[in-house]
Order: structure tokens, then C-alpha cells, then sequence
């Protein structure tokens, strides 16, 4: 190897030592002189303050919404009273309306041996009698029907009964209603002279409402709580109940069933017992 590669090796092999810093690169230190120590100035950093804003209000509304029950409107009553409304018309005549007192009692017995519930249905209304002079005349209460029917105690099913009728205090034959083997329950559609026979729970689910204030004969019950529902022919019925009374302060459908167009019926609790 020549003198030029080995001065050039030394030199390479000096650099690379200084760069690794296995040799000290500061220039040597006079005896008696103390190295100067650098001058460090330090700045401490701030810390970033950050304001948090308050968030803008947001507004929620929150839509009410109904949800189909099963929930019983009746309880356990001796008899209860209700005001029937009826309004129909019958073309070519307007729109009429008329009332009558209907009122049922519940009691146990038996019917033929077996053991029942027994339905005794009064319904009361205005005798009208058509026409002296073309005049519709009206006997107040006049009209009176009587209507007993049985049920199994625990079929439920309808066993039979009976019906009179009197007109102006004269009271007529009675007249059986015997048991059907097709027989209706209460919850088929509207039915008999409380248009739920019998006056019992029906079997339909009921969507809650929420509550009204409902004023009718037995009061003004300004928390009753109102369920609607349909027969299951479809016909819609509507309940308003409150809570210490065992029966419906009021309840009401249309019932296609009665001649005329667009019957309707609405029943007004009296009183019950």
C-alpha cells in the first residue's frame, strides 16, 4: 500500500472518530483557565387554555303515543243504570234523537239446575203513537221492556231467558229466549239493549287515550280515562271509566245493526250500586 492510501486511511479513520464522538472535538482547555460554561436561558411554555363554550340548547320533542292493553273497564257491581242516546236518521226525515233509561242488575242464581248468573234488563222509554190529526202523540215512559237472561256460571255461555213487554201499563205475554248454538259473545258486536250482552267485560284489546273530563247524569269526572277498541265485526267503541266506580261513567258506538242510516248510540252512567 503507498504512502498516499495510508495518509488518506489516518485522515478517514480521525474523521469517523470525531463524528462518533469517541474523540473530543472542543479545542483543548489552557492550564488555569476555567472552561467557559454555556449560558442556557429557559423559557417556560404556557400551558394552551382552552374555553369551553357552551353547547347550544337543543330541543327535544318527544311525541306522546298509545299503546293497545288489555285492561278491564267493569268490576264487580249489582246493577248499574245508564241514560241511552240514540240518534239516527230516516230519510226523507232529519236527523232524530231520542232517550231511555236502561238499567241492569246482576245477581247469582241458576237456571234449569244449573248454575248461572242472572241478567235482569229494564229498559224505559216514551210510548209514541202516530197520528190523530197528524199528530205524533207521546205517553211519558210508556214503554217499558223486561228482559231475563242466564249464564253459565262457568261456561259463560247463554242458557236462556225470557222477555215482556208492557205498553201504557198493559203488560203483554212473555215471550222465551231460548239458548242458540250459535250463541253471540258480548265482544262479536253490538248487542241487546245495553249493546254489550252481557254487561260485561268484552274480550278486545283497548288502546289508552289518556284522560277527559266527561259529565254525564251520575256527575262531572274530570279525570276519566278514555279507551277505544273495536267489536270484532269492526264496529268502533270508545269507554271513559274512573277509578271507585266499577262500571263505565260512559260508553259509545255506532251500531249498524239498527234501521236508519248512521245510528248511533251513547250510554250516561245514572247510578250504579
Amino acid at each position: 500500500m503507498g504512502p498516499r492510501y495510508r495518509i488518506f486511511i489516518v485522515v478517514a479513520l480521525i474523521f469517523a472518530a470525531i463524528s462518533a464522538g469517541c474523540i473530543d472535538a472542543d479545542p483543548p482547555v489552557s492550564p488555569g483557565v476555567s472552561p467557559s460554561t454555556p449560558t442556557v436561558t429557559f423559557t417556560p411554555a404556557v400551558p394552551e387554555t382552552t374555553i369551553l363554550q357552551p353547547a347550544p340548547a337543543t330541543t327535544i320533542t318527544v311525541k306522546a303515543t298509545t299503546a293497545p292493553v288489555l285492561v278491564k273497564v267493569f268490576g264487580t257491581y249489582r246493577w248499574a243504570e245508564y241514560r241511552e242516546n240514540n240518534t239516527v236518521t230516516m230519510p226523507p226525515n232529519p236527523r232524530y234523537q231520542w232517550e231511555s233509561v236502561v238499567k241492569t242488575e246482576r245477581s247469582p242464581g241458576s237456571y234449569q239446575g244449573i248454575p248461572a248468573f242472572r241478567y235482569t234488563i229494564t229498559s224505559t222509554g216514551d210510548y209514541s203513537e202516530c197520528c190523530t190529526d197528524n199528530i205524533v202523540s207521546h205517553t211519558k215512559n210508556g214503554h217499558i221492556f223486561v228482559t231475563e237472561m242466564y249464564y253459565g256460571a262457568t261456561s259463560g255461555a247463554y242458557l236462556g231467558g225470557s222477555m215482556t213487554e208492557t205498553i201504557k201499563g198493559e203488560a203483554k205475554p212473555a215471550v222465551d229466549l231460548p239458548a242458540d248454538n250459535n250463541t253471540q259473545h258480548p265482544e262479536d258486536s253490538p248487542s241487546g239493549w245495553t249493546g254489550i250482552t252481557p254487561l260485561e267485560d268484552i274480550n278486545i284489546t283497548l288502546t289508552d287515550q289518556g284522560t277527559e273530563s266527561v259529565t254525564v247524569p251520575a256527575g262531572t269526572f274530570t279525570n276519566a280515562r278514555k279507551y277505544t277498541g273495536s267489536f270484532c265485526d269492526g264496529t268502533p267503541i270508545t269507554f271513559w271509566v274512573t277509578s271507585g266506580i266499577p262500571v263505565p261513567v260512559q260508553y259509545r258506538f255506532p251500531n249498524k245493526y239498527l234501521d236508519g242510516n248512521d245510528p248511533f248510540q251513547s250510554f250516561e252512567l245514572r247510578e250504579w250500586g
